[in-house]
Formats: C-alpha cells, structure tokens, sequence
C-alpha cells in the first residue's frame, strides 16, 4: 500500500489494516460503500454505515479527500456513466482550486492517475452537463440526469453539437447501442449536412440576390426601353415636320426657280434684242459709212467730169439729186 493510499485512508479514519492484501477494485468498493460523501460548501460531512457504532463526523476538504471519491467513482462500475463522469469533473475542479500552483499535474498523476488532457476533459463534461460550483444540488442532478443513458465518452464526444440542439440530437439516434466511433461518425455526417445546408442557404441567398439584381435591371431597362419609345415618338414627330419643311421648301424652291427662270429668260431676251440693236446699228453705221465714201466717190467724179463735161456732169447731178429724193421719200425700216 503505498503513501498516497494511506493518506485517503487516514483522511476518513480508516485503519489501513481492514484493506490490506484487498485488491485495488474491492477497496475501493469498500471505500465507497463505508463512506457516501454529501457536498456542503467547503466541507463534507461523512457518513458510517448502521451498525458501525461510528458517530458522525465532519471532515475538511483535501485534496486526498477528493482523490479517494475520484477513485471510488471510477470503480463503481466497467463503464462510466454520465453522473459519475459529472462528480468526478466537479470534484477535479475542486482539487485544482485546493492545489498550490504547478502541482496540478503532480497530483493527477500520482492520486488519480489522469493526465491533465484527461481531467481537462472531464472538467469540460462537469461544466456543460452539471454545476461545478454545488451551489445547487438540485440543479446539478436535474441537469445532469437529462440524458441518463450517455456514457462519458459518449458525453465528451457530444459536447461537439451546441448545447441547445443537443437533446434534439440524441432523441433522433439510438444513443444506448451506438459506439463513440458511430456517434462521431454521426456528428460528422450532422455537421456535414449542417454545412451543406449552410452552403444551399447561402448559394440560395446568392441566387435571391442575383435574381433580385436582375429584376432591378430588367425593371431598369423597362424604363430606358419606354424612354426610347418616348424619344423614339418625338423623332418620328420631328421627322414628319421636317419633311413637311423640306417639302414646303421644295416648293417654295420650285416657285422661286420658275420666277428666276422667267426673269432668267427675260433677260436673256432683253439681251438678244439689245445684241441684234447693236448688229443692226453696227450694220447700219457700216452701210452709212459706205454710202458716205460711194456719195463722197460720186461727187469727187462729178468735180472731174464737170471739167471734162458740163452736159453730162449736168445729166448726172439731175440723176444723183433724183436718187437723194427718192431715198428720202422712201421709208426707212419697214
């Protein structure tokens, strides 16, 4: 029996010599049934089997103390229920508050033979399925009895799922004949379905948003198309005035064209009349410049032959007078 044995023994006033050459299970089976600790803020008030003549006793709270009801609930059965995985977190908690720093590890070793990734662990299940403080005891067993039929390892590995959808959880699975490696697998698959659900939900939200976004845009192209409808009215509108402009212009044109062609040809007929004046001029000053030269030829003549012939220079200035008259008495451009 080693020295940390003796201790817890000493601690509830057992005399070593009742348990010795017991083995390690039976002792502690002996230990848990001689004393049945009842939690009383920092005090434990320790119980005697009838019949043991032992009067009641009021002892402190020790580490040791806890070490030796830590270990009777690890032998009070093969497979750690819920409850007990409860009262063995709590009373770790308990122990690491009582411990003096950087013994902590020291002590799981050597009085519970935990390592402290362990008794982190039963902590955890301790603070989510019961109160670590016993404050309230009824609380506490309201609480931790919600899922009786959980094994520790069961408890730890649902401490995955939130404590709210916990309960939920187990109602749809047969917990009692599931291992921990199926109900990992379970959770898994929860939380993969959970995922996939959370990814639908937010591809459906992007979907929602992308629709949203479109409709903004057809309602959006829905008012540009009726503005260009309204625009398109106003060209139309517009181009039928001006087509009535450019036909009223055509015609205006056409009038103004046929008013300057007949001022056009006007003139041009003044200009033909004034061209045949200045012919007929030119022609006429030609011809008076010929008669000019033929009288002046005539009279020259006539100055000769008066000298050669009075007679005949008298016959022809008769004729010539005669052929004057009868020029003058004839009308000029009939």
């Amino acid at each position: 029996m080693n020295r940390q044995t003796r201790a817890v023994l000493t601690s509830y006033e057992v005399s070593p010599a009742v348990v010795t050459g017991c083995h390690t299970e039976n002792f502690f089976r002996l230990l848990l049934r001689v004393v049945t600790p009842v939690m009383s803020g920092p005090y434990t008030v320790l119980k005697t089997r009838e019949g043991m003549g032992m009067s009641e006793q009021v002892r402190e709270r020790t580490p040791q103390v806890i070490a030796a009801e830590i270990n009777s609930y690890k032998v009070s059965s093969g497979r750690i229920q819920l409850t007990c995985a409860v009262e063995i977190g709590r009373r770790l908690i308990e122990a690491k508050a009582l411990l003096p720093h950087g013994e902590w590890g020291k002590w799981l070793e050597e009085y519970v033979e935990y390592s402290q990734a362990t008794a982190e662990n039963y902590m955890r299940v301790a603070r989510e399925y019961g109160q670590a403080g016993g404050d309230s005891p009824e609380g506490e067993k309201a609480k931790s009895e919600t899922f009786p039929i959980l094994s520790y390892s069961q408890a730890l590995t649902l401490l995955d799922i939130p404590e709210e959808e916990r309960a939920e959880f187990i109602a749809e699975l047969d917990i009692e004949n599931m291992s921990v490696r199926q109900l990992q697998r379970a959770i898994k698959e929860r939380e993969q379905a959970r995922q996939e659900k959370k990814e639908a939900e937010q591809e459906s939200r992007e979907l929602q948003k992308a629709l949203e976004g479109e409709k903004e845009k057809n309602s959006q192209l829905e008012k540009e198309r009726d503005g260009l409808k309204l625009k398109a009215g106003e060209l139309e509108k517009e181009k039928q005035g001006l087509k009535q402009e450019v036909a009223e212009r055509k015609a205006e044109n056409s009038r103004l064209k046929d008013k300057q062609l007949f001022k056009n040809n006007e003139k041009l007929r003044n200009q033909l009349t004034a061209a045949q004046i200045k012919n007929a001029t030119h022609k006429a000053a030609f011809k008076m410049e010929a008669l000019e030269r033929a009288f002046k030829e005539v009279v020259y003549e006539l100055g000769l032959l008066v000298k050669i012939d009075k007679n005949v220079h008298g016959e022809y200035q008769k004729n010539l007078r005669k052929f004057l008259l009868k020029c003058l008495d004839e009308k000029v451009g009939d």
